[in-house]
């Protein structure tokens, strides 16, 4: 059974440095330094990728908040619109970042008119590095606890041993950036586009069943289902519709 430690925050003087925030930012270092190899490799712009990021992250951070608020917890922001703005407290989507930083992507591509496939392969290889990190923060601050387990990769809460989903997900992106970076690379453009979320979709699908129900921060759900999960329905049959667009153009030539 792994250890229960908690380190939320660290004091410097007046200073407040939150290690959830501190982890996110790594993680998007991370990422960037893994992109710009790939863009290197691939012959692209990394100038391209560094305001993608851009675009990214703004997107991702709306839509994060925004999901929260709407499908997590809305009878607690309608009765405190204050906290809407008090992103400090908590409260962000990782399912409404991805689609909305999708989105700003997207909005992206087509207004600097780069090819979709190139820059969104290399975009794909790069997330893991960034999820892996910043789960592996929402571990160090528990800020997903799960279902009470005594497997030996439970976590020793101090209410009794429990599972983590941060970091349970944190090894899901480790197995899914091991695929991606020690497998033969793929010569067809896309194709990691289209299998990074067909890997993660599934396994995040799964892994939110194990999340708390009840007491200790409950997950709202839908006809049993988390909020999450129907959006990782949505990204794997997109995924599968984009994988199998790439098979007939790949066909064709």
């Amino acid at each position: 059974m792994l250890p229960y430690f908690e380190q939320v925050s660290i004091h410097i003087g007046p200073v407040t440095i939150f290690v959830w925030g501190c982890f996110v930012m790594l993680g998007v270092v991370s990422a960037l330094l893994v992109a710009r190899s790939e863009a290197r490799r691939a012959r692209a712009s990394f100038d391209h990728i560094l305001d993608m990021s851009v675009w990214i992250l703004i997107g991702a951070f709306l839509g994060a908040r925004l999901a929260h608020i709407f499908f997590y917890e809305p009878h607690f922001f309608f009765v405190n619109p204050r906290e809407i703005f008090m992103v400090w407290h908590g409260g962000l989507s990782s399912v409404g970042g991805i689609s909305c930083g999708i989105a700003a992507a997207l909005l992206y591509v087509r207004r600097k008119k780069i090819d979709l496939r190139l820059y969104g392969d290399i975009v794909a290889c790069s997330i893991p590095a960034a999820w892996i990190i910043a789960r592996f923060g929402c571990y160090l601050t528990h800020m997903h606890p799960g279902i009470r387990s005594n497997r030996f990769f439970a976590v020793a809460y101090p209410d009794g041993s429990r599972l983590d989903l941060g970091l349970l997900e944190s090894c899901a992106w480790v197995v899914i950036g091991l695929i991606i970076w020690i497998s033969p690379r793929s010569k067809i453009q896309g194709f990691y586009l289209a299998l990074v979320p067909m890997l993660y979709a599934p396994a995040r699908f799964a892994l939110d069943f194990f999340r708390v129900r009840d007491g200790m921060m409950p997950d709202m759900r839908y006809l049993g289902l988390t909020p999450a999960q129907y959006g990782m329905c949505a990204l794997f049959i997109l995924a599968i519709l984009f994988a199998n667009r790439l098979k007939k153009q790949h066909k064709k030539i």
